[in-house]
């Protein structure tokens, strides 16, 4: 990778404060994340002309989009949309992040969004690591940093969490969670197949304005209740490593997810 000569935000590593939002249903977990991104959109467009935004794949998409595409108050051809990761695959793959964002988003959408504003992996990049290159190339083309000698701000970024705690494509005892020179980093052997991906780094996740968590369904209580509740030994999960500029990162989740956490206690947002 060719080394960027930037400043690692120290929020990026620890978060000083989760904060949640917890949906009884999952029409209502949508709802809430469909106003939570169209507030944020107003509001980037209204400081900086332009709305960037990272979506991770999975159930993201399907949870994030589905209240959001016949928004009219929305002003798509005003948005920068990315990936937060994307596997090396071809983009109609059934694998592919972006094949996945077309058919929640893309394909609803009733005023198309420009395609030059949608940065999709090249899939005719010859190697991971050149794919990792170009993306990294066409995101520092696109989003400004909010300081100088700082990585590329987004507006908001969507993670999701997997059931070992990894985000994006930074997975648990992965010597990518180390890295702090490159934006965008290539992977070879992923523990979750596919092994070939690209994955924006702790730096870009640390510089965003706003980063979200999406954690849905009675799988991840166990590991919800050890990153907000109760604890837990050993190292840090690699989602809990994941937050914005300010120090924060926000959880959307719903209620099964939720059950093992002592609501009561926890800040919300």
């Amino acid at each position: 990778l060719r080394p960027c000569l930037i400043r690692p935000p120290a929020a990026s590593d620890m978060p000083g404060k989760h904060l949640v939002r917890v949906g009884k249903t999952a029409d209502q977990l949508s709802q809430q994340i469909g106003t939570y991104i169209a507030e944020h959109s107003a509001a980037a467009i209204k400081a900086r002309g332009r709305f960037s935004i990272g979506f991770s794949g999975g159930s993201l998409p399907k949870l994030a989009c589905g209240a959001i595409a016949t928004d009219s108050s929305i002003e798509w051809a005003k948005w920068d949309v990315f990936f937060v990761d994307e596997r090396c695959v071809p983009l109609d793959h059934n694998d592919s992040n972006f094949k996945s964002l077309q058919e929640h988003l893309l394909d609803k959408l009733s005023t198309p969004m420009p395609l030059t504003n949608i940065v999709a992996y090249d899939a005719t990049s010859p190697t991971p690591e050149a794919a990792a290159q170009r993306y990294a190339d066409a995101l520092t083309a696109k989003v400004q940093p909010a300081s100088p000698n700082t990585p590329p701000a987004f507006d908001l970024l969507l993670l999701g969490m997997g059931e070992d705690g990894h985000t994006a494509s930074l997975f648990p005892g992965h010597a990518l969670l180390e890295e702090r020179t490159a934006l965008v980093a290539h992977i070879l052997d992923s523990p979750k197949p596919p092994p070939q991906r690209i994955t924006l780094t702790y730096p870009v996740i640390g510089a965003a304005r706003e980063v979200a968590v999406v954690a849905a369904g009675g799988g991840k209580a166990d590991l919800l209740s050890q990153i907000l509740d109760k604890g837990h030994e050993g190292p840090e999960y690699p989602v809990e490593r994941a937050g914005s500029r300010e120090g924060t990162l926000k959880w959307f989740i719903d209620e099964p997810a939720a059950a093992k956490l002592d609501l009561a206690a926890m800040p919300t947002f």
